[in-house]
């Protein structure tokens, strides 16, 4: 199976970080369709989708994705991390 692993860096702290992937991020149409479930537990999102499962991370200066892909993710990686990499270029440096 594929694996997404991608760091951030940004000028904003956790709280920040975490802010924005609640009320930007997830509320995006192309994100939508590709989670099902997402829970935070502290600063890290878990999420679940039918392209894999994984988390995102939001720590000071840094925002972490690593999702397990399946195997229709498998298919739609390249995908998959043109949207993650589009969005989270928007915390800035």
């Amino acid at each position: 199976m594929a694996t997404i692993h991608k760091k951030f860096t940004t000028d904003k702290n956790a709280v920040e970080i975490k802010k924005y992937i609640d009320e930007t991020f997830l509320d995006r149409k192309e994100v939508k369709a590709l989670i099902d479930t997402a829970v935070w537990v502290g600063f890290t999102l878990h999420v679940t989708s039918k392209f894999g499962k994984g988390t995102l991370e939001a720590r000071d200066n840094l925002a972490e994705v690593n999702i397990e892909l399946s195997l229709f993710g498998s298919a739609a990686k390249k995908a998959i991390e043109t949207t993650i990499e589009k969005n989270f270029k928007e915390l800035g440096p």
